[in-house]
Parts: structure tokens; C-alpha cells; sequence
């Protein structure tokens, strides 16, 4: 097994040293100003990290929401994954996540009577278009635009797994970093996520040091970790009993983060359905779960699963089927809102003079 792996890197090698001049020469080209990024004229907060997925945007971008959306008026722009349009679309009673793609139309679902959900595959032009056609807009949440060098968000939050940060992983294809490790010097903050509960004061402070190798000089570290909600019916008729076999249905980066904690819980694991991450689900697929599993097997999946899955589904048929609702706690919870608070003063500061 040890060979063939060898053999394999030996193999890759020349794809992964031709990716990383690409994204080097890339960022070089954008750094000294011969590509040219657009700096918007409305506040702009990015939510980004360096990796193919997996390190919690979609939460992250919703404490934003939470944590803004009473103050001013804001806007998510996403480039909208897996859907199946194109353009800028801002979402509406007709949205679905085959329209605007699946964390775009959780974004709707949750908080669509305070925000204003968007998506653009061209962050520039969905920031433009946002300014044509929503004239209130005071600030916009970019999703997942780390590596959008066209565009440069007034703030940019750096997201790193606390399973596999930054500073351990490597370029596609031996690792899952779509970006360069010295790409972070763009960050202006960084949150290390899914961490432990208990993280003690020595290993923050070794995580700290990893991260600011390869930033701006002390810019702040936070700590965040995921809080799993009750489990909760796709309908409110639906009653979870804790004594039955589950099965699990998930298209996330991660599944094992949550398979691991539905174990803890000591839920029985009968049957594990995983697709890739962002995958759009087919009545098909959807079929064949169901011909898999006992009637009686109740089906989790998560949130962001749900809104793929809900519309599909026959009114006999839904009532087997519960999702994880989920949040993030930010330790040091008061400092990251008086940073991000503090950020907004400013900028409205500056344009004021």
C-alpha cells in the first residue's frame, strides 16, 4: 500500500507543481496590480477559507446575519452551487435550491423577511447588481469569495477547520487546499472552526502561532465550535423517538463530523447514505434510499440537506424524515462583535469624510 501511494505521488507531482505556479503566478499577478481587483462602495464582509469546503461557511455566514440584520439592511451573495441558472437572481416565494443552490435557499428559508438573499456566479457584477436593484442595501455577506481576487471585500474572514487547518494541508491533489497557504496574509481576521469543546489555553496559543506564520502580523484568531440543535421534523407533526434505528442522508464535505455526533448521542446507526457534497438529489436517488431502508428507520439528514430533499417529498413519505439545525458559538463571543462592529464604524466613517 505504501508503494502504490508513492507511486501515486510520484505521478501527481507534476499536476500539483503546475496548480500551484497557476494559483502563485495568479496571486502575484493580482498582488502587484497588473490583474486588477474592484474594491465595491458598499460594505462588504466576506465569510472564505482556503479549502474545497468543509469548514463551516453556511453557520458562520447566518451569526452575521444574526448579529447585523437588525441594524442594516444586508444582503447574502452567493455564488449559489449546483443550481441550475445562471445570471444574478435575487431569491423570492419561487426560489428552490435547483434555482438559487441549497445554503442560499437555507439563507431564504431562515431569514427571508429580514435579508435580502442573492446570488451571482460573478461576485462584481452580483455586488453591482445588488446596488442597482436593492437601493436600501447598506451591507453584503459574500459567500465563499476568499478566492474571488476581482473582487476585494472591505473585510475578510478567514475560515480554517480545527481537523485539518490551513497550515497542515496541502494543494489539490494531495490535500484539499484550492488556494495557496500564503493566501492568507488577506485574511483581516481568522476563525479556527468545529473545534472541541475544551480547548486549553497552550494549544490556542500553538494554533495562534501556526496561523499568524502565514498572515499579517497579529490579526485576531477566534475559536468557534458547532452546536447541534434538537432534532427537528421536516414537519412540525413529525415526533423524533430516540428508541428507533435512523438512518443517515447527507451530501456535505464532511459527513463524518455529523455521523460522529448523532453516534454520540447513542442513536442507533443502521444505514449511512452519503453523497458528495453540494449533490442535487433525484427523485431517483431518493427511491432507491427508501428502497434501502425499513418503513420504519427514521431518515436525518442536515439543514442544508432538507431544502433539497423537502419539495420531493409525498406527504406519506416526509414523515420519516428529521434534520439537525445547527449554529456556531464563537468563544470570545464579544470581542468578534465589537471587531466586526467596529469594522462597520469605521468604514461608515470613511465615507463620510
Amino acid at each position: 500500500m505504501k508503494v502504490i501511494f508513492l507511486l501515486l505521488k510520484i505521478i501527481l507531482f507534476p499536476l500539483y507543481g503546475l496548480y500551484y505556479a497557476v494559483i502563485f503566478l495568479r496571486n502575484w499577478l493580482f498582488d502587484v496590480g497588473i490583474m486588477k481587483s474592484v474594491s465595491p462602495k458598499v460594505l462588504t464582509i466576506n465569510v472564505g477559507n482556503l479549502s474545497l469546503g468543509g469548514t463551516g461557511k453556511t453557520p458562520h455566514v447566518e451569526y452575521l446575519v444574526r448579529l447585523l440584520s437588525d441594524k442594516y439592511k444586508v444582503s447574502t451573495l452567493s455564488r449559489g452551487y449546483g443550481r441550475k441558472t445562471k445570471g444574478f437572481i435575487v431569491a423570492d416565494n419561487q426560489a428552490s435550491a435547483e434555482t438559487i443552490g441549497d445554503e442560499p435557499m437555507q439563507y431564504y428559508l431562515k431569514f427571508k423577511n429580514k435579508i435580502n438573499v442573492t446570488v451571482c456566479e460573478n461576485r462584481v457584477e452580483g455586488v453591482e447588481e445588488i446596488g442597482r436593484k436593492l437601493g436600501d442595501n447598506q451591507l453584503i455577506i459574500l459567500d465563499d469569495a476568499f478566492q474571488h481576487r476581482k473582487i476585494a471585500p472591505y473585510f475578510n474572514l478567514l475560515l480554517s477547520d480545527y481537523n485539518k487547518p490551513f497550515y497542515e494541508d496541502s494543494l489539490v491533489p494531495f490535500g484539499r487546499l484550492r488556494d495557496i497557504r500564503n493566501s492568507a496574509k488577506r485574511a483581516d481576521a481568522v476563525i479556527i472552526t468545529k473545534c472541541p469543546s475544551l480547548l486549553t489555553k497552550q494549544e490556542k496559543a500553538t494554533i495562534r502561532n501556526a496561523v499568524l506564520a502565514y498572515t499579517k502580523a497579529d490579526i485576531p484568531v477566534f475559536f468557534s465550535k458547532i452546536h447541534y440543535q434538537e432534532i427537528t421534523g421536516y414537519t412540525t407533526k413529525n415526533v423524533f423517538e430516540t428508541t428507533k434505528n435512523i438512518g443517515v442522508l447527507t451530501a456535505i464535505a464532511k459527513p463524518e463530523v455529523f455521523v460522529k455526533y448523532l453516534s454520540e448521542k447513542n442513536l442507533s446507526i443502521g444505514k449511512i447514505f452519503d453523497f458528495p457534497d453540494h449533490y442535487a438529489f433525484t427523485r431517483k436517488d431518493i427511491d432507491k434510499v427508501l428502497g434501502e431502508s425499513h418503513e420504519s428507520l427514521q431518515l436525518i439528514t442536515t439543514e442544508k440537506d432538507m431544502v433539497k430533499l423537502k419539495p420531493q417529498l409525498s406527504e406519506n413519505e416526509i414523515k420519516r424524515f428529521f434534520y439537525v439545525p445547527i449554529e456556531i458559538e464563537i468563544e470570545n463571543k464579544t470581542t468578534f462583535d465589537t471587531l466586526i462592529n467596529s469594522k462597520i464604524h469605521s468604514f461608515y466613517q470613511k465615507i463620510s469624510h
